[in-house]
């Protein structure tokens, strides 16, 4: 097999597992673990094939950015800081905007969904990482 075969299928791997690896994390959040947590809170399956198709969006910018900036260390843990990294991207500054227009968010909510988002696309990584990486 050659070199750009197998960085095609590995990006394919990466953006698949790392999609549907957060998006179930993303599921069990919203709909058991949150609504247990916080009363004010309710299960919902609204859109979840939409929320499939933007985290598999996320996982495929994740997959192809990963390589670029790995730098040959374990893979679980250059995984690992490079989901963190990611959710704190993709989320707080979104989060914040909104709180801004919105006078309904609360900042303890935006700081408590950027910690979960730094957990679920932590995981993410970790994923990415383990099929970019070297064992």
């Amino acid at each position: 097999m050659n070199l750009y075969n197998k960085t095609v299928r590995k990006l394919i791997l990466a953006t698949l597992a790392g999609g549907f690896g957060m998006w179930i994390v993303a599921g069990l959040w919203h709909n058991l673990i949150m609504p247990t947590l916080y009363k004010d809170t309710h299960a919902s399956h609204e859109g979840i094939g939409i929320m499939l198709v933007a985290y598999i969006v996320l996982a495929a910018i994740m997959a192809y950015i990963y390589p670029l900036g790995y730098k040959g260390g374990k893979p679980v843990l250059e995984g690992l800081r490079f989901g963190i990294i990611i959710g704190i991207l993709w989320v707080f500054p979104h989060e914040l905007a909104m709180a801004g227009a919105h006078e309904g968010k609360s900042i303890i909510y935006v700081f408590r969904n950027a910690g979960w988002h730094i957990i679920e696309q932590g995981i993410g990584g970790i994923i990415i990482g383990l099929i970019h990486g070297k064992r």
